[in-house]
């Protein structure tokens, strides 16, 4: 955690500007961020790992040293003065001169270290990667389907070179398919010449080369050809695989530049010769194919997952009935990784096949799980020590949340923003996403799901990887999670505390230990939602992050208001907030959720957005208590994000602004129009309506929109709505690129006003938000759609303008319970770039018009639109 120790240090030091002293050690920081980035260039390279890690932890802690003393002494906190060592100015100057000559010192031996790579005979690449070593326990062929399809890119042997590539999670199976596919003996009879080479992520040319010569020209082991110069060995086997029909799997490729140095070794001839490639990262398998040609392999099924696990257990034998309930938990709980299932089989066939043994593995009472991790960590944590300097943190923190929790994008993306691990390049937000689809592409997370524009929605660490992080985080001391009493004495010199069990909190020893920390600067509690009030020792003066989203407070805490180093707030609160809270002047983010609201969120996230509308509104239960925020509120001008369902903000007095406000989830009463002024440069509003009985008026909050002339997105969910007479949509924001309308019944005439918008690219009407039979749309309107959601809406016919020119960016469509819609307008089929239609629910002939459009682009030579029906009605 060297790198994200020097980027938080160098947030630090840029806030404080004020001491002139910061500067030299601020320039040997840029130096040593500059050192440790020459890690990922040579990252592929025999470098002395062992060395490597022991001085990123020397760099890390004293990093950390440095900001703590700075943080110290700029605390304006009496109280925090009191509970931290007092550092005056003498001493600040102190640790930045030891940070110097630290600096200096530690960067000089990581250049050494970069410089001098291992000996080949220290490198550590096995023949076979260690992750398939448990593979090939099991005789199971598992992911036979995609086998089959692989094997048939093998058997046509008419073309040209083929290259294929197989990507994946660690463990889930890419050697072991790629050797069935090597043995298989359909296969084997038809090429001339066949070569397994294993890469590895540390790529030494001349060793491939000699395993490579050796299976192709024979006749000597690799040794003797590690005699030869690199040019000598590439020349011998070009030659020997010249007219020949070869299969050569490249097996562990861990970078492009490796395929760059081994792709000249083979000719490019008309025989049916086949390359196969397996890696872990998702560019690699990209990078020297077409798409078409790459293989992502799936996580196994729960069916699957038994299978394996019981013929490995028992030897493909047969088992006892009375395990198979408590196996299939066991099984299902491995999360469809083959690795883990054969760890976890290798285990059981060492204890007592009892039924009260596996009900024990299956409460986790056991260490089976635990050892089962332990087992395959070393394979799973090459991919961690690969990632690029940026992206360890990244991944690292998404363990802080419990083990197999679906982790909602916004709150992370907040989070990691305000940790000050992280240093973009670019707009904040947008970085934050491009380094989630990094570590998506690398196989490190799992998109658990994605919104209809296909971004991520939420995500998880498998369970393994998140073993991997979580002693990976303690070990590194980025952060340490509270499962039990006795960690309560571990939690000293940990910058982040992770509760994920809040009844911690009422043990002593926990609350005594994390009073007597005072290095802690951030406290998520990530547990399941916690009915009643528990003592939160809060006590932690420089605190930044405080996370007590799950923890019910009566009243609101007060010792709150001490913390004024704060960025990111978030609280579930009965009470008022007191005006004192604008002294909490460096908060960023600002959650506050009433409690009546809790049994509207998931178990899988506690995260006011993460609610689907639909159900939002099914299944809310309005409250018209509304407490009100202090006026105080107006003064937080560091404020990005305010979710404050349940409250009501108060128009602001004397033209206050938060002029940095990004994000705002609110009640409807707190969209008046001297609110939408004073939050003028909004990017996001998330608005819920709760109607009075006989009452239209809060529906026209929608009228002061217009004030918001940088508003990007926009979401207004009705949730008990009261559809009786139909009121008119006059005007929306011109910026606007995303749009979801839930319960408002408005006219079907009014979607002309958002059809005329001209940056907007995804629109869901969805819960009867628009009223009426029939909607017309026009060929000028919705110039940038790409995606649109029609979902329980009582329309019934859907008609457009004839003209070729219609909706010309859609690319997804879904229709969903729209039981009275009779077709799809056939001009739905002209559209050029449309990819996905789906149908759930709806009536007979909506999903033939969705067919038979499918079939007629069949017909003009276009396979390539999918239509997916989901369908309780028989056709």
């Amino acid at each position: 955690m060297a790198y994200a120790a020097l980027i938080s240090l160098k947030h630090t030091i840029q806030r404080f500007t004020d001491l002139p002293i910061t500067k030299s050690p601020y320039e040997e920081l840029i130096l040593l961020e500059s050192t440790l980035r020459k890690l990922d260039d040579n990252c592929n390279s025999n470098i002395n790992r062992r060395a490597i890690n022991e001085l990123d932890a020397q760099i890390r802690d004293a990093a950390c040293k440095l900001e703590v003393a700075l943080e110290s002494y700029h605390s304006d906190s009496v109280e925090a003065r009191l509970q931290i060592p007092l550092v005056d100015l003498k001493g600040v100057e102190q640790e930045i001169l030891s940070f110097v000559k630290s600096a200096k010192n530690l960067g000089d031996n990581y250049n050494r270290v970069l410089d001098i790579p291992l000996p080949i005979e220290e490198e550590d690449n096995a023949v076979l990667p260690k992750e398939d070593v448990d593979c090939k326990e099991s005789t199971t062929v598992y992911l036979s389907d995609q086998l089959e399809k692989i094997i048939i890119e093998f058997l046509d042997l008419q073309s040209r070179l083929k290259i294929v590539s197989i990507f994946g999670m660690a463990g889930i199976g890419k050697t072991h398919l790629a050797s069935k596919i090597y043995e298989d003996g359909r296969i084997t009879g038809e090429y001339d010449v066949r070569v397994w080479a294993s890469i590895g992520p540390k790529f030494y040319i001349k060793k491939i080369l000699a395993d490579i010569a050796a299976q192709v020209i024979g006749n000597n082991p690799r040794n003797v050809y590690m005699e030869e110069d690199k040019n000598t060995l590439a020349d011998l086997v070009y030659k020997k695989l010249s007219g020949q029909r070869y299969f050569i799997v490249l097996d562990d490729i861990w970078s492009t530049g490796a395929w760059d140095h081994l792709k000249s070794l083979f000719p490019i001839e008309q025989n049916g010769s086949r390359i196969l490639l397996t890696t872990r990262l998702e560019e690699v398998a990209k990078y020297p194919t077409s798409s078409s040609n790459v293989y992502q392999l799936r996580f196994l099924n729960n069916e699957e997952s038994w299978e394996l696990l019981w013929k490995n257990v028992f030897d493909n034998g047969c088992f006892p009935d009375e395990l198979e309930e408590a196996g299939r938990k066991i099984a299902e709980n491995c999360e469809g990784l083959p690795l883990l299932i054969l760890a976890v089989a290798r285990i059981l066939r060492g204890h007592d096949k009892t039924e009260q043994f596996w009900n024990e593995v299956v409460n986790k009472k056991t260490p089976v799980f635990l050892d089962a991790y332990d087992s395959i960590s070393k394979q799973l944590l090459l991919s961690y020590e690969y990632l690029p300097q940026y992206l360890k943190a990244c991944f690292l923190y998404i363990a802080v949340f419990p083990q197999y929790f679906k982790v909602h994008v916004a709150k992370l993306i907040n989070l990691w923003a305000v940790e000050d691990f992280i240093e973009p390049s670019q707009n904040l937000e947008d970085f934050a996403k491009e380094c989630l689809k990094r570590l998506v592409s690398l196989s490190l997370i799992i998109i658990c799901s994605q919104s209809i524009s296909y971004g991520i929605k939420s995500c998880k660490l498998h369970s393994a990887y998140w073993h991997v992080a979580v002693k990976e985080a303690r070990k590194t001391m980025f952060f340490h999670v509270l499962n039990k009493g006795e960690d309560g004495n571990h939690v000293e010199n940990h910058r982040r505390l992770c509760v994920q069990n809040n009844i911690l909190f009422a043990i002593k020893e926990v609350c005594g230990s994390m009073a007597a920390t005072w290095k802690t600067r951030s406290l998520l509690c990530t547990g399941e939602d916690h009915q009643y009030q528990v003592p939160v020792c809060l006590n932690l003066m420089l605190l930044k992050v405080l996370d007590a989203l799950t923890i019910r407070y009566y009243e609101f805490p007060t010792e709150v208001l001490k913390l004024i180093e704060l960025r990111y707030l978030a609280l579930t609160v009965h009470g008022e907030l007191p005006p004192f809270l604008s002294n909490l002047q460096n908060i960023q983010n600002l959650i506050v959720r009433r409690y009546h609201n809790i049994k509207v969120l998931t178990n899988s996230s506690r995260f006011p957005e993460e609610k689907d509308s639909v159900q939002e509104h099914q299944s809310i239960q309005p409250s018209r208590n509304f407490t009100g925020l202090p006026m105080e509120i107006w003064d937080m001008q560091e404020l990005r994000h305010l979710w404050i369902m349940g409250s009501k903000l108060p128009d602001p007095s004397d033209g206050a602004k938060l002029q940095n406000l990004l994000t705002f989830h609110a009640d409807a009463h707190c969209c008046t129009k001297d609110v939408f002024r004073g939050i003028s440069k909004l990017k996001k509003l998330r608005m819920k309506i709760e109607l009075e009985p006989d009452a239209v008026e809060t529906l026209n909050c929608l009228e002061h929109i217009s004030i918001l002339d940088e508003l990007e997105s926009l979401k207004c969910v009705v949730a008990n709505p009261q559809l009786r007479s139909q009121v008119e949509l006059s005007y929306l924001p011109q910026c606007l690129k995303k749009l979801s309308l839930n319960g408002l019944g408005y006219c079907w005439e009014s979607m002309s006003v958002i059809g005329s918008l001209p940056q907007l690219e995804v629109l869901k009407v969805q819960c009867s938000a628009f009223q009426g039979p029939e909607w017309k749309t026009k060929v000028e309107e919705f110039p940038r759609l790409e995606f649109l959601l029609l979902e329980d809406i009582d329309l019934v016919h859907w008609r457009t303008d004839d003209d070729d020119e219609w909706l010309p960016c859609l690319q997804r469509l879904i229709i969903r319970n729209c039981y009275k819609l009779k077709v799809i307008p056939s001009q739905v089929g002209y559209i050029d770039v449309l990819k996905t239609i789906e149908v759930v629910d709806c009536s007979p002939s909506l999903v033939a018009s969705a067919l038979q459009i499918k079939e007629k682009e069949e017909e003009y030579g276009n396979f390539y639109l999918q239509v997916m029906i989901s369908s309780s009605w028989k056709l």
